[in-house]
């Protein structure tokens, strides 16, 4: 056994109880899993949006959120959270620029950070309706904190809110660009079920992050940002501004998904 960093239940104790190297071995196992995930879709191919998400949830969230309620109170938890940042866009189809609220939005899957918290919370209402178990007693007569810095579980607040009233909280305290677009971010936005590439398109088009020559010159991968009409190419001017491709219900009637918006998507020559 190494001193340094036991393991219990497959957890890793460091010796400051940091979990430093424990979020660091996670990381790792969900590189190799993302790995996985991704090979079920491209850009413009593969599987429906349910089907990823599905999949995720068994092989990804299940190994980032073992044992949670011990670890998610960590300065170390960004090395989980930008993994399951790339599962979410595989999912979607999103390019890394895009803003990371919308992930979870997209994806239909809760932000990590709420999953986690309610884990906890979810674990002390089952030790407080326990009594008789010994960890009732160190819960409830537990020390005063010594250190700013620790945030042992039972100093978490026992929130009552749910989940969706969480996730519309942290959506509403955001900036995300056209975040207009989403009234309940907990339900499931139009296309979700539709073509990947189609859907991949269409939420690119929602976050106006994508392969529009705007944002290909800005990332040094072309030598001009205009359009062929003599514009600045951004995906705004593509979808509302542009003589050849624009949609007549801009950005918001193509967020709608509905028949007319996905025969535009399927017809138009542009891929984002």
């Amino acid at each position: 056994m190494n001193d340094d960093a036991s393991k219990y239940l497959g957890i890793k104790l460091d010796r400051t109880l940091t979990y430093n190297q424990h979020l660091e071995d996670v990381k790792n196992k969900l590189k190799t899993r993302n790995n996985i995930i991704s090979k079920l879709a491209g850009t413009s191919w593969g599987c429906r949006a349910n089907v990823l998400r599905i999949s995720a949830l068994a092989l990804v969230y299940s190994v980032a959120e073992y044992c949670a309620p011990a670890w998610e109170r960590s300065v170390h938890t960004k090395k989980v959270d930008t993994q399951l940042n790339n599962t979410m866009r595989i999912i979607t189809g999103c390019v890394r620029a895009t803003n990371l609220q919308w992930l979870p939005v997209l994806s239909n899957v809760a932000p990590p950070a709420i999953r986690r918290h309610l884990s906890s919370v979810k674990l002390l209402q089952k030790i407080n309706k326990l009594v008789n178990l010994p960890v009732y007693n160190d819960i409830n007569n537990a020390p005063s904190k010594r250190l700013r810095s620790r945030n042992p579980i039972w100093s978490i607040e026992n929130s009552c809110d749910s989940m969706e009233d969480m996730w519309k909280q942290h959506w509403e305290k955001g900036n995300a660009k056209n975040r207009h677009l989403i009234s309940d971010p907990t339900q499931r936005v139009p296309g979700f079920d539709g073509p990947r590439a189609l859907w991949t398109n269409l939420n690119r088009i929602r976050t106006e992050q994508g392969n529009c020559n705007y944002l290909l010159h800005k990332w040094k991968l072309k030598n001009s940002s205009l359009c062929d009409c003599g514009q600045i190419q951004s995906i705004k001017h593509i979808v509302e501004e542009c003589p050849q491709t624009r949609y007549k219900g801009g950005i918001e009637g193509l967020h709608k998904g509905d028949e007319e918006a996905m025969d535009w998507l399927s017809k138009t020559n542009v891929r984002l």
